[in-house]
């Protein structure tokens, strides 16, 4: 089976750049819970402006956001530099490592869909392990999810279906509710243990990757037998 991962807070664990950005608030004084609000607020907008920014830019314009809402002078921005190595080190949930191999050595194709850039995704990469077939970018898409488009590309590259494709990820906003709306199979990663929107169902939920190896076994047991109960069949 083909199977699409979102990759931040799926399977890398973005706590440290909260916790970057709470240590140089820590260090001067600011209010940590608005600045790491005012980060991901920014981020939001900047993704959906009217041109498409390269990821490493839009961290860096949203930092110069950042000390404009806070009055913070350069403060965030000065640390630009520091912000983005989190990026390039962020390290994998627990379970992620041994979960991709068991996928893998199942036969399973892997591919990333990320709103990151294809030069940080090469840092990303080597704490994955490298286990996947191919990644797809904001470089790669001109666009940043959930716009659809980012998920149509992928679709049109892969040639997916809902026989040969499932897609993974945490991001409810972002992956979860543009896959209900392309008509995609999907598996959400509820990490934060938080009530889903049911008009976005169907989709099945683990609270991490655990369960998805034995999960996509029974799934292809059933296939199996559907299709050798269907070859029985009398004419």
């Amino acid at each position: 089976m083909i199977l699409t991962f979102d990759c931040y807070g799926t399977l890398l664990d973005t706590s440290s750049i909260n916790e970057c950005i709470s240590n140089i608030c820590y260090e001067n004084n600011v209010n940590s819970q608005l600045a790491i609000n005012a980060f991901f607020s920014y981020e939001d907008r900047l993704m959906y402006s009217d041109e498409i920014i390269p990821y490493e830019k839009l961290i860096r314009k949203n930092l110069q956001f950042m000390d404009m809402d806070l009055d913070t002078g350069d403060l965030f921005l000065s640390n630009y530099k520091a912000i983005l190595q989190t990026y390039y080190d962020l390290k994998p949930f627990p379970e992620v490592t041994s979960v991709l191999e068991d996928l893998k050595k199942a036969g399973h194709s892997l591919y990333l869909m990320s709103n990151s850039s294809s030069q940080i995704m090469q840092y990303n990469l080597q704490t994955l392990n490298k286990d996947f077939d191919d990644v797809f970018t904001a470089d790669d898409t001109g666009c940043y999810k959930p716009q659809l488009e980012f998920f149509s590309f992928v679709q049109r590259k892969l040639n997916l279906n809902n026989n040969n494709h499932l897609h993974i990820a945490k991001g409810f906003w972002w992956d979860i509710v543009p896959c209900a709306k392309i008509g995609w199979k999907k598996i959400w990663i509820n990490r934060n243990r938080i009530n889903g929107l049911k008009e976005y169902q169907p989709y099945k939920e683990f609270n991490d990757l655990r369960a998805l190896p034995t999960y996509l076994k029974t799934i292809q047991s059933i296939e199996d037998k559907n299709i050798q109960d269907h070859h029985q069949k009398p004419e």
